[in-house]
C-alpha cells in the first residue's frame, strides 16, 4: 500500500507539530480561526471567520524583512540610519522637482527591475525547462535504484523553483509515484510590466485573478518538469504519477492542512510534438488525471491516485 506520511501531533493546548516526509512545521492557535504557522517554507499568519468562507494568509517573515526592517531600521547603526535619511531627503527633493517640471519625462523601470521581472517570468514558465525523454522504457525497474537516482537529482540539480517531493516505486507496475509539495501561491510574483498610453513601461501589481492564473501555469508546469526529469533519470519507468499538494486552511476551522490539487499520470509518449510550447494546463488536460480548476483560477481539492487505481 502506498503510504502518504503526513500527520499532526498535539504538543500542548493550541500548539501542534505537523510532520511529513518533506519536513516539520509548528502551528500555534487556530481554535477561533486565527493561527500562526512556522516551517521550512517560512512563517505565515492565517485568519478566517469560521463558517463564512472568508479567510486570508500573510507571509510574515518576508513582510517583516522587506517592510518593517526598512521602516524602523532594524540591524542598522546610527551612521547607516543617517545616510539613509539623507538619501531619502534627496529622493523626495528629486520627486518634487520632477513633478513641478512640465518638461520632465516619466521614468521606466531600471535594468535591475527588468532583470528581476524576467527571472519571475521564467519561474512561472518552468514547463519550458522540461526535457525530452526516451520514448521506450529500458531495463527492469528496481525501487532502491530509482529512489537513489531521484534523491541524487534533487541534491545535485539546479531547479528553477523551490519544491520538495516524496517518491514511491511500484516495481510490478513500472510506475514511479511522486507526491509533489508545491510552492505557495503567496510566493508567486506579485508584479507585472505594463506599457502606458505614452509608451512608458511601468511595473504594476497583478490582480488576484492574474496571480491565480500564474500559479496554475507554474504548478502544472512544475509537474511536467518533474515528470520529464524522472523519466530521464529512471529509464526503466513506464509511467510517472505526480500528485501535487499545497497548504490551505479549512474554511470551517481556519486550521492549515495539506490539500491535493491535481494527480496526473504521465507516459513517455506525452513528451513529444513541441510539448514545451503548450500551455501546461492544456497539456495536462490531455493526460489521465484528476483536477478541477474554477473559472477564477482557484484549484479545488481532489483525491489523488492510489496504486490500485493504476
Amino acid at each position: 500500500m502506498y503510504m502518504r506520511f503526513r500527520k499532526s501531533v498535539k504538543i500542548a493546548k493550541g500548539v501542534k507539530l505537523n510532520l511529513s516526509k518533506t519536513g516539520a512545521s509548528f502551528t500555534l492557535g487556530g481554535g477561533k480561526g486565527l493561527s500562526f504557522n512556522v516551517g521550512n517554507k517560512g512563517a505565515y499568519l492565517n485568519w478566517s471567520i469560521p463558517g463564512t468562507g472568508v479567510y486570508d494568509r500573510v507571509r510574515l517573515d518576508t513582510l517583516l524583512k522587506d517592510k518593517l526592517g526598512g521602516l524602523f531600521g532594524f540591524g542598522k547603526d546610527k551612521d547607516e540610519k543617517a545616510e539613509e535619511a539623507a538619501q531619502e531627503q534627496k529622493k523626495t527633493a528629486a520627486k518634487k522637482k520632477a513633478v513641478s517640471s512640465k518638461a520632465a519625462k516619466p521614468q521606466g523601470p531600471s535594468e535591475q527591475e527588468l532583470d528581476a521581472l524576467a527571472q519571475e517570468v521564467a519561474l512561472i514558465n518552468v514547463h519550458q525547462q522540461a526535457i525530452d525523454v526516451a520514448r521506450t522504457a529500458k531495463g527492469e525497474l528496481r525501487a532502491d535504484e530509482a529512489e537513489a537516482a531521484v534523491e541524487k537529482w534533487l541534491e545535485e540539480g539546479e531547479a528553477p523553483i523551490a519544491f520538495a517531493l516524496q517518491t514511491e516505486v511500484l516495481e510490478d507496475k513500472g510506475v514511479v509515484m511522486i507526491d509533489l509539495d508545491l510552492p505557495e501561491i503567496e510566493d508567486m510574483p506579485q508584479n507585472k510590466l505594463t506599457e502606458l498610453a505614452d509608451g512608458t513601461l511601468k511595473i504594476k501589481k497583478k490582480t488576484q485573478k492574474e496571480q491565480r492564473e500564474d500559479y496554475k501555469t507554474c504548478v502544472f508546469g512544475l509537474g511536467e518538469y518533474v515528470a520529464s526529469h524522472v523519466f530521464s533519470i529512471v529509464p526503466q519507468a513506464e509511467r510517472v504519477v505526480v500528485s501535487a499538494y499545497t497548504e490551505r486552511r479549512d474554511e470551517t476551522t481556519g486550521e492549515a492542512e495539506d490539500v491535493f490539487v491535481y494527480s496526473l499520470v504521465f507516459t513517455r509518449g506525452d513528451f513529444a510534438n513541441d510539448y514545451q510550447a503548450r500551455d501546461p494546463h492544456d497539456f495536462c488536460s490531455d493526460l489521465t488525471g484528476r483536477f478541477y480548476v474554477l473559472a477564477s483560477g482557484l484549484m479545488k481539492k481532489i483525491v489523488p491516485f492510489e496504486p490500485e487505481d493504476l
